[in-house]
């Protein structure tokens, strides 16, 4: 390996780019190791069949091998240096370690294709080159990344059965769920994937294609079938049976307000893989968990990660394989970790409210109320990224002062305060009747826990849309809402609420109006909230 193969070519920026990344590593050349950091070195390319050049650096101990194998793949927009901490900690732990961008991104040519065939081969590429130009042990490998790259892992495992571990951060299970819940979609989520994809990579045409057609404010079914048939084969749920069939220790770690890939969809993947698995739940939203620990800060995410692949990779200590395999730390707060046997096991039992004129009370009643359609409330999901990740830090989830929803575009019903904790742990579920001004249109529910001083904290939130109705006539509407684990503090009551706009989605409104609620003696409304039992 010579000089060409480091970043210091193209101007100063880039030298000190460079010496940032060496001092990290510990590294001053490449191939050549410190006596602190016991490995060496290289930035290079990794060929792919088709030409496309994978940007990589690659870090190998100085000791004798075999080595067990880590591969490291990029996030959305990141490049082989993005992984760098995690890179040289698992090097420090005997691993050799490749961390690559995905094509499209980072140093690597080629174009963007969403977790696409070419994807998944390249990890199949890269597994290959390092077995033939490293001392890396073909019997022990594993496979991880953050977002993007925890996607492409989990579907690679599925592909080549030597990939023994995976570790999947804020990764997904099934895009096409992850695109659209209840018929709406999660427009500004996907807007920032698009722009920053254009920002920071090259999109193939048809993943260009596809995120312009996703973000149509009035797709067509045509168009939405087309977006769906594209998002499938990107879902690792899609090949579940190969990866079952191939048996990887699969680690998923997962924020309960995740963003982009909301948690649910990868509880029920976890519950159905069959292999050695491992699933934690922690507050915070995209990649909020794993950020501290890229940028060096203490991790537990990271240190999860490390154990793992020492368990079930490296085969140097098998303690973590011993623990219940369902972790989660629950809301609000720093709460420590509660651990399960299965996931199930970590669920309450619903505990039904019902839905009166403005309040949720303990027997059914019968009534009807109306909003402006079309109109947002100070109740709102947040900003993707931003929101969660701030409560990642500091524990504390987004907040409205609740007197502020105005009563003319949102409806609300409060319960009475609770005399002691409630551990609410898996999905609420609301349940009513909607009475549309229009075919096509949106609801968004919101629930919040209150203090006594009318301050909300947002618990959930979720869209409802509706694409056929008849105008006027009553429509049944349930929202079942994402698992999460949040305990709500005594004297402190839940407020649900509803309106019909979010930024977070690209809603059916087709105008004003008045959007109607009910509830009927025969079809009541209702919100079921899972509690531990004995602790309501």
């Amino acid at each position: 390996m010579n000089a060409k193969g480091l970043i210091v070519s193209v101007g100063p920026m880039k030298h000190r780019v460079t010496a940032v990344v060496l001092a990290l590593l510990g590294t001053v050349l490449p191939g050549v190791s410190t006596a602190a950091g016991g490995f060496g070195t290289q930035f290079l390319d990794i060929h792919a069949a088709d030409g496309v050049a994978l940007g990589s650096m690659v870090l190998e101990p100085s000791t004798p091998g075999p080595h067990p194998l880590a591969v490291l793949i990029g996030a959305w927009g990141g490049g082989r240096t993005q992984n760098i901490i995690p890179a040289r900690d698992l090097a420090n732990r005997g691993y050799v370690v490749v961390s690559y961008g995905a094509r499209g991104f980072g140093e690597s040519t080629g174009e963007v294709e969403v977790a696409g065939p070419e994807d998944i081969s390249d990890v199949t590429t890269v597994i290959d080159w390092a077995l033939r130009n490293t001392d890396a042990d073909p019997s022990r490998i594993g496979v991880g990344g953050v977002s993007y790259g925890a996607g492409i892992a989990l579907i690679a495992s599925g592909f080549d059965p030597r990939i023994r571990a995976v570790a999947s951060l804020s990764g997904w299970a099934d895009l096409v769920a992850s695109l659209s819940t209840n018929d709406t979609r999660h427009g500004l989520a996907g807007l920032v994937l698009y722009l920053s994809g254009k920002a920071n990579g090259t999109l193939s045409a048809e993943t260009d294609a596809m995120l312009r057609t996703y973000l149509e404010p009035r797709i067509s079914d045509a168009d939405s079938a087309a977006v769906i048939e594209w998002s499938r084969p990107r879902s690792p749920a899609t090949y579940l049976d190969r990866i079952n069939a191939n048996r990887p220790a699969v680690l998923a770690i997962q924020t309960w307000s995740e963003t982009m890939f909301p948690p649910g969809q990868m509880a029920e993947f976890f519950q159905r893989l069959t292999g050695p698995k491992r699933a934690e739940f922690v507050p915070g939203d995209h990649a909020a968990t794993e950020s501290g620990g890229l940028l060096g800060l203490p991790s537990d995410t990271w240190t999860s990660v490390y154990r793992w692949f020492d368990a079930h990779v490296a085969g140097t200590d098998t303690s973590i394989a011993g623990e219940p395999p369902v972790v989660t730390r629950a809301r609000p707060g720093m709460q420590q970790p509660a651990y399960h046997s299965t996931w199930d096991e970590m669920l309450g039992e619903p505990e039904r409210a019902y839905l009166g004129a403005d309040t949720l009370q303990d027997q059914p009643a019968a009534w009807s109320r109306s909003v402006t359609a079309n109109r947002d409330t100070v109740a709102d999901g947040g900003v993707p990224l931003a929101t969660y990740s701030l409560e990642a830090m500091t524990g504390n989830p987004p907040n409205i002062f609740l007197p502020q929803v105005d009563p003319g575009s949102g409806a609300v019903w409060s319960q009475a305060p609770t005399r002691e904790p409630v551990e609410i742990r898996g999905s609420m579920h609301a349940h009513l009747t909607v009475i549309p001004p229009a075919a096509t249109g949106t609801a968004v529910a919101y629930v919040y826990d209150v203090d006594p001083f009318g301050m909300g904290s947002l618990i959930s939130y979720l869209p409802y849309s509706w694409k056929t109705a008849t105008p006027g006539q009553p429509l049944p509407a349930d929202f079942v809402f994402t698992p999460t684990a949040y305990t709500v503090a005594a004297g402190h009551h839940l407020a649900l609420v509803i309106d019909s706009k979010d930024p977070l989605f690209l809603d059916w409104n087709s105008g004003g109006g008045r959007l109607g609620f009910a509830s009927t003696t025969a079809d009541p409304a209702w919100l079921d909230v899972p509690v531990q039992p004995g602790r309501a």
